[in-house]
């Protein structure tokens, strides 16, 4: 009986009207420090009047409502910031949105290599060889289409000659196929080397040095195109030979090698206990969309196998990939953050488990859009050692220029192009049937991919060859039905060039040429094409001035709290651009505009007004967190001055 009255009475303190009465005026919609403090005290004044009722600043119990309102405001942001990133629209680590994509089996696109063809434009070798008419070739440089060597066509062609193959030489192809209505044919030189045939190079692109890798080179003939040959060891380099029927001139006609933008890297790693959906991690960032690929070795270290790379290993895809093609060597290359990647496996049912040494080559690129223009990939100097038919090692020395301009270099997917492929994708199912499928699956399959757009002209159960009945009249006298369109953009450089004598021809050029110019459209397009807006409106930045002359303000930037902000390369976040040259956009307070160099006016009607006003930053000084002033020391100091 003790026992039963002894837990009706705790029961009793646990009383839910006990616990309502208790709590019904507290404000449980505070957050922030000042709230949550105003909150407390509040709810102490009309519930304790008589107990609590000393609320001086020196108070100890005043102390602690301060410390409670800190550890609750600091427990409100991280609970509102761990729920936000759960959610794919509104979470801010690239981490979680990763992750969240994933859960749509949406593998976010990495950055892509620039790459191109570079054309031969000298051959020499170290073989002593003899033309038609009796010239020993050793050592000596000829020169595609060279107008003043009548005998180039056959000597280029003998010297190429001497480092392939007896049953592959010019003229009998490894593999042929015409591609975009250019003849393409594939040789390969005969041996000399047991590392992967790649030559890397460093050239100045756009002012910076870049670095490239010549690869050997191939021909997808499934998909019509040229390729870059999977990196095995001790295979020899491949090259082209293009014919489009123009003759020698022609940017597309001669011997090419293929290139590409970055670096190739390779790991190694043993897997002695698989487990099902293995995952190896790869930590290497800016590792490119494209170029990974996955050796089995065997007992002596070499390449036995290599491994299918997949968009998925789990659902149809698994099924088709094992059942139908019968491969069950796979993996997925998953993308992390700073695109860093991960190899997962099979689940041991559909694919088989990883067991034993695996080698991945992988290449890392710049992860930046680059436009690479011809004049900037010349001279460039390739030497491969060849086994001679006498049988004796030889060098084969290539000299390489770049014919056509490259812009193909992409960086990864952003996050917000994450947020809106992620959905759509799931939604078409991997798929396309419908107009809207052919809408979405493109835009995620290659970042150079801008816009698409698809209309539905006719369903399954309608012929073809019926005239369309559109109600709407819109697609009813529609007949012609055509393949697929692409609509792209192709950067290139204009360069102008004027005379003068006079300080009259000067200022004509001036007023005539170049002010056209900066006006054109053409300048903005690529002024907003290459050069991004850093976006700090997220800051609530504002600045505060400190002098003031005609052309020229100084001052600072302040938060919502007149904390200074640090600029420049004292800090790592946007404002690390706010420096010398720099433009800033300023917006004015709310209900005012910007009229003449700065000035504020209530008067959205006034000449000039305008609601935004672009200034530039002249100079920059330290942190910017401090004021350089000798009469009041204790005053911050201006970090820039604008104008």
């Amino acid at each position: 009986m003790s026992s039963t009255d002894r837990q009706n009475r705790l029961l009793l303190a646990e009383d839910w009207t006990k616990v309502y009465q208790s709590y019904r005026n507290a404000e449980f919609r505070s957050y922030d420090f000042d709230t949550l403090r105003r909150a407390m005290i509040t709810y102490l004044r009309q519930n304790y009047p008589e107990d609590f009722n000393d609320y001086i600043d020196t108070s100890e119990y005043l102390a602690l409502i301060d410390m409670i309102a800190f550890l609750g405001q600091n427990i409100s942001y991280r609970v509102d910031l761990n729920a936000r990133e759960n959610f794919l629209e509104l979470a801010e680590r690239r981490e979680s949105v990763l992750r969240l994509a994933r859960m749509l089996s949406y593998n976010p696109r990495r950055n892509q290599a620039a790459n191109g063809l570079l054309k031969f434009e000298t051959v020499s070798t170290t073989e002593s060889l003899v033309d038609s008419n009796g010239s020993n070739l050793a050592e000596q440089t000829i020169i595609w289409n060279d107008p003043s060597n009548s005998n180039w066509a056959e000597q280029f062609r003998r010297v190429l000659n001497s480092a392939l193959p007896q049953n592959g030489t010019i003229g009998k192809p490894a593999q042929s196929k015409v591609i975009n209505g250019v003849l393409t044919q594939q040789y390969r030189v005969n041996g000399g080397q047991d590392d992967v045939p790649i030559f890397g190079f460093t050239k100045a692109v756009n002012g910076s040095p870049t670095q490239f890798e010549v690869v050997s080179t191939g021909i997808d003939t499934e998909l019509n195109n040229i390729i870059e040959e999977n990196p095995v060891p001790g295979t020899s380099l491949a090259f082209l030979y293009r014919e489009d029927g123009r003759g020698a001139n022609s940017s597309n006609s001669g011997y090419f090698l293929h290139f590409r933008q970055g670096k190739m890297q390779s790991n190694e790693f043993n897997v002695a206990s698989p487990s099902a959906n293995q995952k190896i991690a790869i930590e290497a960032q800016n590792i490119n969309d494209t170029d990974v690929w996955l050796y089995g070795l065997d007992t002596q270290g070499f390449a036995d196998k290599i491994w299918t790379q997949v968009n998925s290993t789990e659902g149809n895809n698994a099924i088709y990939n094992s059942l139908i093609k019968k491969i069950k060597d796979y993996y997925v290359v998953q993308t992390r953050g700073n695109d860093e990647i991960s190899l997962v496996f099979a689940d041991g049912t559909f694919g088989n488990l990883p067991t034993g040494s695996f080698r991945i080559y992988y290449r890392t690129s710049a992860n930046k859009t680059l436009n690479i223009a011809p004049a900037e990939l010349t001279n460039i100097t390739v030497s491969l050692p060849y086994v001679s038919k006498a049988g004796t090692t030889e060098t084969l020395t290539l000299g390489l220029e770049l014919k056509e301009a490259v812009n193909n270099a992409t960086t990864s997917e952003s996050t917000a192009s994450i947020r809106s492929n992620a959905p759509q994708t799931y939604y078409t199912q991997n798929r396309m049937v419908t107009g809207e499928d052919y809408n979405i699956v493109p835009l995620t399959t290659n970042q150079e991919i801008v816009k698409v757009k698809s209309t539905n002209r006719t369903t399954s159960g309608i012929s073809r060859y019926f005239d369309l009945k559109d109600v709407t009249g819109k697609y009813s006298s529609t007949n012609l039905y055509g393949s697929d369109g692409v609509l792209y953009q192709e950067q290139y450089e204009n360069k102008t060039s004027f005379t003068f004598a006079t300080q009259t021809d000067i200022e004509g050029n001036i007023e005539n040429t170049i002010l056209p110019i900066i006006k054109s459209r053409a300048i903005s397009n690529y002024y907003f094409g290459n050069y991004a807006k850093i976006i700090v409106s997220d800051l609530n930045a504002r600045f505060k001035q400190s002098t003031k002359t005609t052309n020229s303000s100084t001052g600072l930037l302040q938060n919502i709290n007149d904390v200074p902000f640090q600029v420049g390369t004292f800090t790592g976040g946007s404002l690390k651009y706010v420096e010398a040259g720099a433009l800033l956009k300023f917006k004015p307070p709310a209900g005012f505009f910007f009229i003449g160099k700065g000035l504020l006016t209530s008067d959205g009607k006034a000449k000039g007004a305008s609601s935004y006003k672009w200034v530039k930053v002249i100079s920059a000084k330290g942190a910017g967190t401090t004021l350089d002033n000798w009469r009041r020391p204790t005053c911050v100091q201006w970090y820039f001055t604008w104008k």
